[in-house]
């Protein structure tokens, strides 16, 4: 059975951060690490770095690019290709 380091994410701490693990980047994003794996695997998420085969990080700046990309004003908008 895999033990997982239980850590405190506090949003004041990932807010100084420029570069950030997936767990403080699923925080900073407010969704889940399976979420933005999802989003590795199958495209459309925020840009990534693959530190090595087991880590990735992420530049807030990236993740505030997405965020932004994604901004809309109604739920009728269509998405642009």
């Amino acid at each position: 059975m895999r033990r997982t380091k239980l850590r405190i994410l506090d949003p004041q701490h990932i807010r100084n951060l420029d570069i950030l693990d997936a767990a403080e980047a699923a925080a900073y994003l407010r969704t889940s690490r399976s979420t933005l794996a999802k989003y590795r695997c199958y495209g459309g998420g925020p840009i990534f770095i693959r530190q090595s085969a087991r880590k990735v990080l992420y530049r807030r700046s990236d993740l505030d690019v997405w965020l932004a990309g994604r901004t809309r004003t109604s739920t009728l908008e269509v998405r642009s290709a």
